[in-house]
């Protein structure tokens, strides 16, 4: 059974100038002063830890933290025990006074304010930005300090359940991306701006991601699809089809494209709002330059490349597109898949995954790996011509 020693003593309460009793309870290598008498008027019970640790030099360093209920949790590190002390007395006091500066920032600002500052201030992609739409519309009018984990793993939960404008339920891993997003505007919040004390997105588990599915077109498929795309009653979807075959774009990132995003004499086109917020050049040459050619003869120069009867938006070929998959006799088959064609022919061509991975804008090598089954194929190929041409010799002697 552990030994605790008991102190007692008086400290003044500076909000009502009236003492209240404090015990502090030492145990090994941790201190806790925990009030006993509080003050009418203070709720909730009042903690203040030292946590002891020996470092590898031989000396010591001493972690304080001061928890009171209704407040978010402070910490600070110290070389002496006697400062830890101080600091705790010191902290308590100033929260009861309210006059401690973390304290009054989580009470002064609300979470719309953080999205706005965080909205002028980063660069923020079009994905991230419906983020932070979502978040703004559940959190927006909560004070910094009342967002604690039981409140973000409640609409985590509602975040898994309700069902999006394009009538599905929300995967495990864009449940992750919409927390990744929270997360860094809140860790913004505490280490930047000095809004709040800790992150509590940090202690939301995350959803278990199911493995990615990778499709991609054989050529008879190709055929077939674009055959189909041909005879559609959408006399853009051909060759939208075939630019996004040859160029590995998002759906979204190729229909809002504009003939300024379009260098025909280099051939290459400018993706400057891609999903992870970086700009990328992508060549374009052959048959798919030819397509547009054709197509900026018939168009005005300043719009987009597939316009709608509205020339301000983009034409939405969703609905022809999905009609030319189910009529080329396609199974299981997206448009979202002709990106992992794209990925397949390139390696069939020799680059490495970082340059996919960089003409297909991703953020991470993580997300190009996806691909490193057909890399391994390719390489064991590759070692058997190796070892088939310089053993040869040895082999017939």
């Amino acid at each position: 059974m552990p030994i605790w020693s008991v102190y007692s003593g008086y400290s003044p309460d500076f909000t009502l100038a009236l003492p209240f009793k404090q015990l502090i309870l030492k145990r090994e290598d941790r201190t806790v002063l925990r009030t006993t008498h509080l003050p009418r008027g203070l709720k909730g019970v009042k903690m203040g830890y030292i946590k002891e640790k020996d470092l590898s030099n031989g000396s010591k360093r001493f972690y304080a933290e001061v928890q009171l209920k209704g407040f978010p949790r402070l910490t600070a590190t110290f070389d002496r025990k006697t400062d830890a002390k101080s600091w705790i007395q010191k902290t308590e006091s100033e929260i009861r006074c309210g006059r401690n500066q973390l304290i009054a920032e989580s009470r002064k600002y609300v979470f719309k304010d953080a999205v706005q500052r965080y909205s002028k201030e980063q660069k923020i992609s079009v994905v991230k930005r419906g983020h932070l739409q979502w978040w703004e519309k559940e959190l927006g009018h909560y004070f910094l300090k009342d967002i604690r984990p039981s409140l973000i793993a409640e609409k985590k939960q509602k975040l898994l359940n309700e069902t999006t404008e394009k009538g599905v339920v929300r995967s495990g891993s864009t449940c992750n991306r919409y927390l990744a997003t929270l997360s860094h505007v809140l860790s913004i919040c505490e280490k930047q701006w000095e809004w709040i004390e800790g992150n509590p997105v940090k202690k939301i588990s995350r959803e278990k991601e199911s493995r990615e599915r990778t499709r991609f077109l054989s050529p008879e498929e190709r055929q077939d699809l674009l055959k189909a795309c041909k005879e559609s009653e959408n006399t853009y979807l051909h060759a939208f089809v075939v630019l996004q075959l040859s160029t590995g774009c998002r759906y979204n990132e190729i229909r809002h494209l504009k003939w300024t995003d379009v260098d025909l004499i280099k051939g290459k086109i400018f993706i400057r709002e891609s999903k992870n917020g970086d700009m990328r050049s992508i060549p374009v040459l052959g048959y798919p330059l030819e397509l547009l050619c054709q197509l900026a003869s018939n168009q005005s120069s300043l719009g987009y490349l597939f316009p709608s009867q509205d020339k301000s938006r983009p034409l939405d070929l969703r609905r022809a597109y999905r009609t030319a998959i189910r009529r080329s006799g396609l199974k299981n088959y997206r448009g979202h898949d002709a990106r992992h064609s794209y990925a397949t022919e390139m390696l069939a061509q020799g680059l490495s995954l970082g340059e996919i991975g960089h003409l297909l804008g991703h953020k991470s090598v993580s997300m190009t790996r996806r691909y490193a089954h057909l890399v391994e194929s390719r390489s064991i190929d590759a070692v058997s011509k190796m070892s088939e041409q310089i053993f040869q010799g040895v082999k017939n002697a």
